[in-house]
């Protein structure tokens, strides 16, 4: 009989709403409490407020159905706010209890006002306006730097066998992680982490992977076997020439792709590991390519994406065999950078912004971009509401002049032709980013100026030439334009 009751409440319910003026709520089946978590849990966040503020009646139901974390852990972009802003200290970790409260009401609150100004301050000037920022990690023995922007972290490299884990949102250091095993030959190559783990790529072919919590060393992957006895000269030289030079996990954090380069054969080794626990990490496929010359490597739920070397294009591959699906753009030249959206790979040239259709294969639209803007360094995407290009300009040696063009990605996406513009755009002279030393401003120009862009910030690495009259070589800088501070910009 108890199996029956929720039958029974729904046949009722609904053979009252087909009499007319019965008066009959459709909260009537929400007062089935498994009924009601049935239908709220299958919703997004926005959906679940939205619904709690219909009516006193449909507030309890949701309240009572408890499935505020539930829907949280599944939003992508609601719960990369909420990280956001419990790494800023505005939010706290939610604890069991917190589900038979209005903690979870208030924190959904919370991010909706965060995502909200977020939104605005992306197509604010002020925003843009305001710098972060923070010296690199000290190492400055060569230029040949490395930055990976996480949800949470910014890990820069501090030597060839140490990085550092700053906050990104209060640039504060967290950890130092040290690859201490093979230190004399160990050299970082790439990077990659989630919550739980990190990943460092080197020379050699070997992948150091490390807990994030305890900073304990858990695997020294290689994916060639040759490698791993070196025992003759010839074989230590092989090795040499061998790198890791990409590394990406999963969304979900439980695969991990690798790619080994052999400098000397050109060809590239692609490996996948399912992660089942910390102790086992199995290799699940292998794929070797050649002279395919791979510069960048993106991973979805679905798909691997491979951007090759001049003329390449870009691979598409699946992301649960490796398999060819499609190559798009093998006639692109200077493809800077690429984003991967549904159906959709959007392509950064040098001077223009292109969008592919990767079920067939075939550039949909381009859209060039000014003349006096320079060259795109990236693009971003901020959600599912923009796209952002950012282009460089070298206005004379020493300075550059950074500019960023705020797309609506909709729009870009369903217009027709080649009609598409920038909804905001805005540009900065790094002039105003030139560290003054003790005795007045260094006498040195920009050498290098990266830059990379997401859903929060754009962050822009400037490395320095080599200053003969102090004879040394300036420390880098790190500067970011932070667009996720909560009404901070949102007035102007």
């Amino acid at each position: 009989m108890t199996n029956n009751k929720p039958i029974n409440s729904r046949d009722t319910c609904a053979s009252n709403l087909q009499r007319k003026n019965t008066g009959v709520d459709i909260t009537s089946l929400l007062q089935v409490e498994l009924v009601a978590k049935g239908i709220f849990q299958n919703v997004d966040c926005l959906g679940l407020l939205s619904a709690r503020s219909v009516s006193p009646l449909w507030k309890d139901a949701v309240d009572n159905a408890r499935v505020w974390k539930l829907v949280l852990d599944k939003d992508v972009k609601w719960k990369k706010m909420h990280n956001v802003l419990i790494k800023k200290g505005i939010a706290a970790n939610p604890t069991e209890v917190d589900n038979y409260s209005e903690f979870y009401s208030e924190l959904y609150a919370e991010i909706r006002q965060n995502l909200q100004s977020l939104e605005k301050n992306w197509v604010t000037e002020a925003s843009y306006r305001q710098i972060k920022k923070m010296p690199y990690a000290g190492f400055v023995g060569h230029l040949n730097f490395q930055v990976k922007l996480a949800d949470q972290f910014i890990v820069t490299r501090q030597s060839p066998q140490t990085i550092e884990i700053f906050n990104r949102w209060t640039l504060a250091s967290e950890s130092v992680f040290d690859i201490g095993v093979d230190s004399d030959r160990a050299m970082m190559k790439s990077i990659d982490l989630t919550s739980e783990y990190l990943a460092l790529g080197c020379n050699r072919g070997k992948i150091f992977v490390f807990c994030m919590k305890t900073r304990d060393l858990l695997h020294k992957l290689i994916d060639d076997p040759a490698l791993l006895n070196c025992g003759s000269f010839a074989q230590d030289v092989m090795a040499s020439r061998v790198d890791c030079s990409h590394l990406v996990f999963s969304p979900r954090g439980n695969m991990l792709l690798s790619c080994i380069s052999n400098n000397s054969c050109q060809y590239e080794t692609l490996t996948l590991r399912k992660i089942t626990s910390p102790q086992e990490w199995k290799i699940v496929h292998q794929q070797t390519i050649h002279q395919f010359n791979v510069r960048r490597i993106q991973m979805d739920d679905s798909y691997i994406y491979l951007l090759g070397g001049a003329n390449k294009g870009i691979q598409v591959r699946c992301a649960n065999s490796l398999e060819l699906v499609i190559t798009v753009g093998e006639a692109e030249q200077f493809i800077k950078s690429f984003q991967p959206y549904d159906r959709w790979i959007i392509v950064a040239g040098r001077e223009q912004i292109s969008l592919w259709d990767t079920l067939v294969g075939t550039c949909i639209r381009r859209c060039q971009m000014n003349q006096t803007d320079g060259d795109i360094k990236t693009i971003g995407l901020v959600g599912d509401k923009y796209i952002i290009s950012c282009h460089v300009n070298c206005w004379s040696s020493d300075f550059f002049i950074l500019g960023v063009n705020v797309w609506d990605l909709r729009s870009f996406i369903e217009e027709r032709g080649e009609t598409s513009k920038p909804t905001f755009t805005f540009s900065v002279s790094t002039l105003s980013w030139h560290e003054t030393g003790i005795d007045g401003v260094r006498d040195t120009s920009v050498e290098k100026l990266k830059v990379f862009a997401d859903d929060f910030q754009v962050g822009c690495l400037i490395t320095w030439d080599f200053d003969y009259e102090r004879r040394e070589v300036p420390v880098p800088m790190l500067y970011f334009m932070d667009f996720s501070n909560h009404l901070e910009f949102s007035k102007s």
